[in-house]
Formats: structure tokens, sequence, C-alpha cells
């Protein structure tokens, strides 16, 4: 099996890189709270010609609209069933209120401390810095392994790991530390977020299984 090029690989690691695509979409505003942040997790899966209005006690949406001066035009009636002083903080994928409209509110006490400092572009661009790394860095790891630090099997048979991997893993992993820290943020009482979590660890074990199939992933020889 030695020899084998790259195509392979790249198939197996495209097929699973995907992943939920909520997880580098619009970011939820830093001020709103809790209670109010996965509604606006699920506005932002909304068809377009959408918006979300926020006011003091309440909010309101509206999504697939005709236009998007008429999403906002319902938006803003849906909030002011609910709620006084509406006002429009996104529209589409973009955040139009980037601070707080009602800073003096009482209710922004339950907002969360801290947001994660990746935004969602920045956590998509990394992730794809990351998965091209590690499709390219697993062929370079076929064709020109890094065998080191041989371990004993037996008295005359030993082994080297192609370290190439080690090192193309860990490149890889960094880049994936802001899908981490978003996807982190998700209720994990769901089974998709414990799905979605993992999900980043697939093209590690396909890389190492192919390296496997390959022949490249050990070397063992003999020692008199």
């Amino acid at each position: 099996m030695k020899g084998r090029s790259g195509p392979f690989v790249v198939t197996l690691l495209v097929m699973v890189c995907g992943g939920p695509l909520s997880l580098f979409g619009q970011d939820v505003p830093a001020y709103l709270p809790e209670t109010i942040r996965s509604d606006f997790d699920a506005y932002t899966q909304q068809a377009p010609n959408r918006a979300f209005a926020l006011g003091r006690g309440g909010w309101g949406s509206a999504h697939g609209q005709p236009s998007l001066q008429n999403a906002r035009a319902t938006a803003l009636s849906n909030c002011r069933e609910f709620a006084e002083q509406c006002v429009v903080i996104a529209k589409n994928d973009e955040i139009v209120r980037p601070e707080d409209p009602f800073p003096d509110a009482s209710d922004r006490s339950s907002a969360p401390e801290s947001a994660t400092k990746w935004s969602g572009r920045t956590a998509l661009l990394l992730a794809m810095v990351g998965l091209a790394v590690l499709m390219g860095g697993t062929v370079v790891a076929e064709r020109y392994p890094l065998y080191l630090f041989s371990t004993g099997l037996s008295d005359t048979l030993r082994i080297r790991l192609n370290y190439a991997v080690v090192l193309v893993g860990f490149v890889y992993f960094l880049c994936m530390m802001p899908v981490f820290s978003r996807v982190a943020q998700w209720d994990f009482s769901t089974l998709l977020a414990w799905i979605v979590f993992s999900a980043p660890i697939l093209p590690v074990v396909l890389s190492v299984l192919y390296l496997q199939w390959c022949g490249q992933l050990t070397d063992r020889f003999e020692v008199n």
C-alpha cells in the first residue's frame, strides 16, 4: 500500500469537514441575556430578509419577508406586542446594534460576563486553515515519514512511530480551538452539542487510519 498519493485522504477528510454552519454564522450580541440568546440563535438559522428587534422587557423577530424593510417593520411590530422602546439590533447577518441599546436595563444583569473572543468568521477561517494543514500534512507524512523513538516489541523486534502525523495533528487542533471555544457555549444536555464538539476529531482519526492503510504510520524493524 505504500506510495499512495493524496487524493484518497483529501476525499475522506473533505467528507467530514463541513460541520454545522451555525458554528461559523452570526454571532450573538454579548449584551443579550441568557434567556434571549437561544432565541437569537434560532433567529440566525431562519430564511433571509430577517430582522431581530429588542425592547425593554421583550423581543420580536421576522424572517422570510418580501424585503428587508418589511422584515424590520414586522420585527418591530412583533416586539412592541411584548415590550417598549423596541429597536432593531440585527438584520440578516449584520448586527446593527453592537452595543447594548438599553445599558441601564435591570434585566441585563443575567447576561454572561464574557463571550467567546472568536468571531464566526475567524473560527471558519482557522478551521479551513487547520483542515488544509491536516490534509496536506497527511500527504507529506505519507511520502516523507518522520520515524523517531523506537520501542521494543520483543528482544529482536522494534517499532517506530511516524511523528510527522503528531506534529500535523498538533497544528490542526490549535487551529480548531476557536471551534471548540464556540461550541463550548452550547447546551451540553443535548446530543447535538456533543456530536459537534467531537466532530473535529474525526478528520484526525481518518488521517491516522489512512497512514496505517498506507503502511506509513509505524515502522517495524529487527535488531541483532
